[in-house]
């Protein structure tokens, strides 16, 4: 159960302590008061949406704290609400999925919103589903995994259509692609290759001039009488015979003799080089051919030939993959659609059954709530399937004796339809662990005898489950075990007070209420109602 609520700098709350009980908790006041303000705050606190528009005091955050009390067992869950939202579970920080978790099996939040959100046929299924999960684990299993297995399905169908619609496209494009990867193979073009063909055709361009020039060099060094290496030789004998004299010249001796040495060894190189080298007009034709079929490659591919190649393989593997292979995903396709119909079929025995059994219990609840003639049935047709299977579900209602069965949303009046929720709250509460249920103006559209019989089921309800309920209704309100008490206070600022009534403030509250004033003889009527 909820033990208490601290509400600080929200909306119109600077600061406020609510204390609750076990049983029948009412949350009254004046229209307008800020009640929904309070449930605003406990539903924020439980990880729902909440701007940074809710600070009063823009200048200090917004905090909420919640105690609940659970087999003996105290849970304190908080919110601080700045420019970003801090969660904290019993003082230590959470995260909003962990404190979503926990809400399920603590609080069940029922607004105005919810009520006719409800009354949409599409909301429908998701209530039946609801009420068959608190009661079976083994349906919930298949649903989870149905709607699993048919995000699958939905995916492969739309890659299936895909590749369908673009075979041809795609087979144009596995060739094209083919093509141009054969096209760069079959060229064999090394790394480097265009820069050695360069330097090649320019020797075998240049090469008579090449021949001529390294040929008379070769003679100047070592060829005719006078060459310059028979007089280094000259040079060289008479410096070692110096040496031989002066220890000095010994190092200019040994560089004359590498000099002369070196000279020998490039003489004899140009002398072979000049001899090797041809003017060759194939292998000169051969070269511009190879370089003008690289550069045309370049011009169509780009400069990094082997980088572009490597992107087409690329591209075409993706293409041919298996993920893109008609023939399997077809066979996956298959085996899924296979799957869904298999668990579609399955959710409808569940639902059919489950559809008769709840469509019972809420019109007995609904006979308890002065809805003598009224009769629910539970439609479930097939249709096209969906996130939650091939099943239409729609709620059919008659409120009056020979009346046909009809949608819920063109039948059924204000306090009616607050009345099938109601039903359905209580049975759900039945069979669900939550241990605490809120109601924000369940009672809406519904006065007299009507009261007297919703009353008498929250109170009743009351017994196995914390209740909070909002509700202008004295009848209703006369009833509850702990009484809060909204009210506006205008000052500087306009700010919301709670008080927790004693006995003597309670009927002084349910006599505004049912009179609008407070007066002996409205107190009176106060006391017969309590």
């Amino acid at each position: 159960m909820l033990k208490s609520l601290l509400i600080k700098n929200f909306i119109l709350i600077e600061e406020a302590f609510l204390k609750f009980s076990e049983g029948f908790n009412i949350l009254c006041g004046e229209t307008g008061a800020g009640k929904s303000i309070i449930i605003k705050a406990l539903d924020g606190v439980l990880g729902a949406k909440i701007s940074k528009e809710v600070i009063l005091n823009k200048e200090k955050p917004a905090l909420i704290e919640a105690v609940f009390e659970i087999n003996g067992q105290e849970i304190t869950i908080s919110r601080e609400i700045n420019t970003q939202s801090k969660f904290r579970l019993n003082g230590i920080l959470s995260n909003i999925e962990e404190i979503k978790e926990k809400r399920e099996r603590l609080v069940d939040i029922h607004s105005q919103h919810q009520t006719y959100a409800y009354m949409s046929p599409k909301n429908h299924i998701t209530l039946l589903d609801d009420y068959i999960c608190k009661k079976s684990p083994e349906f919930k299993e298949i649903l989870k995994s149905y709607k699993e297995t048919y995000l699958d399905f939905k995916e492969v169908e739309k890659k299936l259509n895909y590749l369908k619609e673009n075979l041809q496209n795609n087979q144009k494009e596995i060739d094209f692609l083919s093509f141009q990867l054969k096209e760069l193979d079959d060229a064999e073009i090394k790394t480097n290759e265009e820069d050695e063909i360069k330097a090649e055709l320019d020797i075998l361009t240049n090469a008579q001039e090449l021949k001529e020039k390294t040929y008379g060099a070769y003679w100047a060094l070592y060829g005719d009488n006078q060459n310059i290496i028979e007089g280094l030789s000259k040079i060289k004998y008479e410096i070692s015979n110096c040496a031989g004299l002066d220890k000095n010249l010994t190092t200019s001796e040994e560089t004359l003799f590498d000099a002369l040495e070196n000279l020998k060894d490039c003489a004899n190189y140009l002398k072979d080089y000049s001899s090797n080298l041809e003017f060759n007009p194939l292998r000169l034709d051969e070269l511009n051919e190879r370089l003008s079929l690289i550069q045309k490659l370049k011009r169509k591919y780009g400069e990094n030939l082997e980088e572009e190649r490597d992107k087409i393989e690329k591209q075409l593997n993706e293409l041919t993959s298996n993920d893109n292979n008609l023939e399997i995903i077809e066979e996956n396709y298959n085996t899924l659609l296979t799957s869904i119909n298999l668990l579609s079929k399955k959710l409808n025995e569940y639902r059919n059954i489950n559809a008769k059994e709840l469509s019972k219990a809420i019109v007995e609840e609904l006979k308890s709530l002065k809805l003598n003639e009224a009769k629910f049935e539970i439609m479930i047709k097939e249709t096209t399937k969906g996130e939650k299977g091939s099943d239409n579900v729609e709620f059919l209602i008659s409120t009056n004796k020979n009346q046909t069965l009809s949608p819920l949303v063109k039948i059924a009046s204000g306090g009616e339809i607050s009345r099938v929720m109601l039903a359905m709250k209580i049975i759900f509460a039945n069979i669900d662990k939550v241990s605490t249920v809120v109601f924000d103006e369940i009672d809406t559209g519904i006065s007299g005898i009507t009261s007297n019989a919703v009353r008498d089921s929250l109170m009743k309800l009351s017994k196995t489950t914390q209740i909070i309920c909002i509700s202008h209704q004295p009848i209703i309100c006369a009833k509850a075990d702990n009484f809060i008490w909204i009210s506006k206070t205008h000052n500087e600022n306009t700010n919301i007070k709670v008080e927790i009534l004693n006995e003597k403030e309670r009927l002084k509250a349910i006599a505004q209420l049912a009179s609008g004033q407070v007066n002996d003889e409205t107190v009176e009527f106060a006391k017969t109602l309590i």
